[in-house]
């Protein structure tokens, strides 16, 4: 087994797919990677598609014990240059439900395999975006730690939180303010991604 497979943490990350997730994750990344963890970024093929073309190819060339992996989103052609899929939430949910499981299964596996081949370090650690729920079955079956990872701000974290004990109090929905439906509706979507 090679020297750094035996002394470096294999930290793999998972984003929301949609920018406001992204973004303030590989920021974590970068900070992870910068104190000697080797990182697994996990994109979709379309977020990743997306990323080569803001940052161009060559955007972390070079850089050791950092890889990015792509699991299929399941909604557009690659090829489909006009389709923001990021944009479709309700296809978008609907996608990682049924389709991100099996793949993250596949790609962890191939990382441990990998790491058995002494090309990398076996994961270690997974770390998750709050609005995902695939990737705790995943650590689950590998039997490895688990991190939550909450993009958004402390207030909109804490007030999903808190949501279900609103309307148990009867505090939501509140009467006689158009627009409550919206926010309940929303409020389903969001319970069922957070832990």
């Amino acid at each position: 087994m090679s020297h750094f497979t035996e002394t470096k943490p294999h930290i793999v990350l998972t984003p929301y797919p949609a920018q406001g997730h992204i973004n303030p994750l590989f920021k974590l990344v970068k900070l992870l990677h910068l104190r000697g963890f080797h990182i697994t970024f996990v994109h979709t093929q379309y977020t990743y598609k997306r990323f080569l073309q803001s940052s161009g190819s060559n955007a972390l060339y070079g850089l050791p014990d950092f890889r990015f992996e792509t699991i299929p989103d399941g909604l557009f052609s690659m090829d489909d240059d006009d389709a923001d899929c990021s944009q479709e939430i309700t296809y978008l949910c609907d996608s990682i439900r049924k389709n991100f499981l099996q793949p993250f299964r596949d790609l962890l596996a191939r990382l441990n395999q990998s790491a058995t081949d002494g090309h990398n370090p076996p994961v270690t650690c997974l770390v998750y975006d709050c609005f995902l729920t695939f990737p705790i079955q995943a650590a689950q079956e590998l039997g490895v730690p688990i991190l939550l990872f909450c993009p958004t701000s402390a207030a909109t974290f804490l007030t999903v939180m808190h949501f279900p004990a609103l309307v148990d109090k009867g505090i939501i929905p509140l009467k006689g303010i158009n627009g409550v439906s919206f926010f309940i509706e929303c409020s389903i979507c969001i319970q069922l991604y957070i832990c």
